[in-house]
């Protein structure tokens, strides 16, 4: 779709202001919005240190498809057309640029934590990844 933007979340308050202007952006331009998220397991997963069933890999899905089905609601009881996408990646940021070349989104909207110095360098940063990969232009949002 020519006029689609692409909101991804994880699900934490810092992704909220992120929604909020997706929404905000999306009827503005009279785009329709696809609200993702990224399933990434921890690289432990599945070993002895982090044993991580069929069924809990499955409540996962199920507890994301849910959250997305929430915001989709949420978007479309605004009067945003909305569609959800739930993919699984084990690093978030290839798995948004896929989905971004996938569906060629004018612009992706994504929520930062603001993070800096020491966390940032341990814990990373998915916007700042995306935003080096991106097929197109990258709105990041930060928390309150």
């Amino acid at each position: 779709m020519a006029n689609q933007l692409l909101f991804s979340t994880d699900f934490s308050p810092a992704s909220e202001p992120a929604f909020a202007k997706a929404m905000e952006l999306t009827k503005l331009l009279g785009a329709e919005l696809t609200i993702a998220h990224i399933l990434h397991f921890p690289p432990m997963a599945g070993s002895a240190f982090m044993p991580v069933t069929e069924e809990t890999e499955d409540a996962m899905r199920k507890w994301c498809a849910d959250r997305l089905g929430e915001l989709a609601a949420k978007a479309q009881t605004s009067g945003v057309k909305a569609q959800t996408a739930l993919r699984e990646d084990p690093h978030a940021h290839e798995g948004i640029v896929a989905l971004a070349k996938q569906l060629k989104p004018v612009m992706i909207i994504l929520g930062t934590h603001g993070r800096t110095g020491l966390s940032k360098l341990v814990l990373g940063s998915v916007a700042a990844r995306v935003i080096t990969a991106a097929p197109c232009p990258v709105l990041t949002v930060r928390a309150a």
